[in-house]
This record gives structure tokens, sequence and C-alpha cells, in this order.
């Protein structure tokens, strides 16, 4: 699975539990890389210091601890969560045991500053059920294989809700006419994109092409269409396919390499979710022969 398997199973090796704990990567985009993390140490007072190198949120999953950083003192639970910067001090107890399992999401200094800065300086971070489970489906569609367009959009609007919670979230009521236009003539740009020979790529060349950040043109496109960008490409895909498909232009492996998919079986369940219908009944219903 490469960049996107999940941390194995199995005992502790003496490497891990020197490290205190393990990390997989599950996924790498521009800017971004996002860490699966487990922790082994089970130390009931506090231990460290440890001092952080980059920018980044980490989100909490299962299990709890104690968490000191910059002198003030929280409780981590899968409610919870904390931005970290670089040189940020910090401090770790375990008085329930080991186990606690996070997604550690590493920025650029830009995507953080874009997000982050600004506030109120604060550092933890009150987790709402729909943002972890926002979360969790971004970890779930790591692991099940999704291209990594609806992967960067995903993040994204993760991203986005994390900082609504600090205070960081922009403006999302209506704006003012003016950017009303301004944001119409970007979607209009994005959905020219698209029509031209860009369903495939990722997000941030397409965001590059239009001259937006792709947290921006995400956040625009679903405010002026009702919907989101990966929402509309995907209709956009799955219509080329299916003129491919009615044209007896490649069998279904060799359609889900062209548009991108992750595999077969993300055609298939993409297909589904559009249409109603998955491949098989596809073919019946354009008379087609069998779609391979």
């Amino acid at each position: 699975m490469g960049l996107r398997e999940l941390c194995e199973d199995g005992g502790w090796t003496e490497a891990q539990r020197a490290r205190g704990g393990r990390g997989r990567r599950v996924l790498r985009l521009p800017g971004v890389h996002v860490v699966d993390t487990e922790c082994c140490t089970d130390h009931k007072g506090f231990f460290g210091p440890g001092y952080k190198t980059g920018h980044g949120v980490v989100l909490s999953r299962s299990g709890a601890y104690r968490w000191r950083q910059q002198g003030e003192e929280s409780w981590m639970d899968a409610t919870a969560g904390y931005l970290v910067r670089p040189g940020d001090e910090v401090f770790t107890a375990h008085p329930l045991g080991t186990g606690d399992r996070s997604t550690e999401i590493a920025l650029s200094p830009e995507v953080f500053g874009e997000r982050f800065d600004g506030g109120d300086g604060r550092r933890k971070l009150v987790i709402t059920g729909r943002t972890d489970l926002r979360h969790r489906a971004l970890m779930a569609a790591i692991r099940r294989g999704t291209d990594d367009f609806e992967l960067a959009e995903r993040l994204h609007q993760l991203l986005d809700e994390v900082a609504a919670s600090t205070g960081c979230g922009g403006y999302d009521g209506t704006p003012p006419l003016p950017a009303q236009r301004v944001h119409q003539r970007l979607v209009a740009d994005v959905c020219a994109a698209l029509a031209t020979g860009s369903l495939n790529g990722s997000l941030d060349a397409l965001a590059a092409r239009v001259g937006a950040s792709p947290h921006h043109l995400s956040r625009v496109f679903r405010r002026v269409t009702g919907r989101t960008l990966t929402e509309y490409r995907n209709e956009l895909r799955i219509r080329a396919v299916l003129q491919d498909i009615e044209d007896g232009r490649g069998g279904l492996r060799a359609l889900a390499a062209a548009y991108e998919f992750a595999d077969q079986a993300h055609l298939t369940r993409v297909m589904r979710r559009h249409t109603g219908e998955p491949p098989s009944a596809v073919r019946e219903l354009l008379g087609c022969g069998r779609v391979k």
C-alpha cells in the first residue's frame, strides 16, 4: 500500500518503546503529511520535556492522557486535540496506561499559517462529534483506497472545521457582492479547467491553475454551488466513463486507470453513488457488451 499503510499489529519492539510509540505515514500531499500513531508509554507522572520542530494538528481517536504544552496542562481524550508550533515544549503522562491512538497532521508553515495564524494562540482543540466523524471518514477513505484529489479535499474540509473551533475559521456567512462575483468567476474558471482536460491530476494542481489555494478553492466552490468540488468532479468523471462504456472503449480496469480512480472497486463505488447502479447494470441499461 506504500504511503497508505496502516500501523502494524503485534507487540512493541524495543526501538518503538524507545521512541514512545509507533506511527506510519498514511498520506502525503503537498505541504501535508498524515501519520497514524499509537503511544506505548505508560509512565503515570509527567515525562519530558520534548520540543516540537514543525507545525501541525494532532487529533485523538482513542485512549486518554495528560498533556502539558507551553505550561498549560490539559486532559486529552477522543474529544480533544491540539495544535503544535516549532519550539513548543511538551510533557505527557499516562495515568490510565498505554494505547492511545491519534492522527498527526504535519503542515508546512504556509498551510498552517493560512488557517491557524491570527487566532488567540490557544493550543488545545475541542473536537465535536461532527468533526470527529469527518476525521474518521478521512482515515477510512485512506484505508479503502480513494484517489488523492478526494482525499485532499476531505483533508482540507477537516482542517477548516478544526480551524473554526479555534476561532480561525474565517468569515462563513454571505460575502459582500463584490466577493460573490469574484467567487462566481473562480468557480467558472474551475469548471472550465475541468471541462478542458483537468479531470485528472491533484487538487493542488487544479488550484494552482486557477490561482487559488486548495482550501480556499474547496470552500468557495461549495459555497457557490452547494456541493463539494470532489462531488462535481466525480459527476464529470462518471459521465465520461459512461460515454466510454456506451462507445465500447475499454473495460472497467482500464477506465479506472484512465480517469485516475484508485482502482476498479473505487470506480464501482463512485458509479453506484452517483447513478444508483453498479457497472454491470449500467452495461445492461446501455445495451453494451461485458465490461471487465
